[in-house]
């Protein structure tokens, strides 16, 4: 019975996961809305091939989960290899929605405080870097995820970028985990983002790293939102 207790539970823990990934999948397509008439055509096709890409895997990842779902339900004998197979789809989903922290390959953007940078121009970078293929990625060490929120605030006669109502300080340092190359060239190709920031005279310092560290992130407290018991599946002939 306690054996049975603990796999509801992780198997509630997995789907929850699993709904904040696609939770931040749709937020970013949403974001990136905002920027989407000042790109190339075969900007906006390679955006799409990749968001693409990325919704199949997760409609995969479902379907893996659904199909681990019934193999616990139905098997005997194999609470074992089931355990281990849960425990590394769990640690893969709490990196892939930023609350694990993660190291590896890949680019800092660097601004300064002299640059007239607003937050939406940091919305576009970091909506670029995912579209670019960023697996990752942290504003000053600030995780970013399903439920972080870039946004501006005024104080005086100023006005700061924060994240999460967290003041953001200059420099401005975007971290993001992937393939160097790629991520570079999806903010510098001719016409892209970067060029169109510098005739604003913000200049980002873009450079390759191979070993970046990236900050884990908390789950949001939810008050109202409650996650939906998996659906159940045919019984077996």
């Amino acid at each position: 019975m306690l054996k049975g207790k603990y796999w509801s539970i992780s198997l509630t823990i997995v789907f929850l996961i699993l709904g904040l990934l696609l939770s931040l999948q749709f937020r970013t397509q949403r974001l990136l809305a905002s920027s989407l008439e000042a790109q190339k055509t075969e900007d906006l096709v390679a955006m799409w091939r990749n968001l693409s890409t990325k919704r199949n895997q997760l409609q995969g990842e479902i379907v893996q989960l659904q199909q681990q779902l019934y193999a616990l339900k139905t098997g005997s004998g194999q609470d074992n290899n089931t355990g281990e197979a849960l425990a590394r789809e769990l640690a893969r989903l709490q990196v892939s929605t930023g609350l694990a922290p993660v190291k590896g390959p890949g680019i800092t953007v660097t601004i300064t405080g002299d640059a007239p940078l607003l937050y939406e121009d940091l919305v576009d970078i970091v909506n670029e870097l995912w579209a670019s293929g960023a697996e990752a990625i942290a504003i000053n060490d600030h995780r970013i995820g399903a439920y972080n929120g870039i946004a501006a605030k005024e104080e005086g006669s100023r006005v700061y970028i924060t994240v999460d109502g967290q003041k953001l300080l200059y420099p401005i340092v975007i971290k993001a985990i992937g393939d160097p190359h790629t991520l570079e060239k999806g903010l510098t190709f001719t016409g892209g983002l970067v060029e169109s920031l510098n005739n604003y005279n913000i200049y980002p310092a873009i450079k390759k790293e191979q070993d970046l560290q990236l900050p884990g992130t908390a789950l949001p407290r939810w008050q109202y939102a409650r996650p939906l018991p998996p659906a159940p599946q045919p019984a077996a002939k």
